[in-house]
């Protein structure tokens, strides 16, 4: 990789971003990310809440529900369990990332 054109690049940019009110090209980058990152969480936020509307109880419920059901198959409620479950662990992995990111 030629960091001629890193540095160039590196250099044009800190001029950039300092017009934006960042100290350097690293707060830019960490500043975006976290932007990111948050609007991922409200967009899982927005599923986890609207998941808890239409079934009118938690998670932790409705699993239990979806796990106790035996010799039946209901798939729009089994559907339902994994994109819920999948929006709950989203949430907490950005999270966790975002704590992560917001500490480095």
């Amino acid at each position: 990789m030629d960091t001629s054109l890193e540095l160039k690049f590196a250099e044009r940019s800190e001029a950039i971003v300092a017009q934006f009110g960042f100290k350097n090209l690293k707060s830019f980058v960490k500043n975006q990310i976290l932007l990111m990152l948050m609007a991922r969480i409200e967009k899982y936020e927005a599923e986890n809440k609207r998941f808890g509307a239409k079934y009118h109880m938690s998670f932790k419920t409705f699993q239990a529900k979806v796990e106790g059901l035996q010799n039946e198959e209901v798939f729009t409620e089994e559907d339902d369990y994994l994109d819920w479950r999948f929006a709950k662990e989203a949430i907490d992995r950005l999270k966790k990332q975002k704590q992560e990111l917001e500490y480095a």
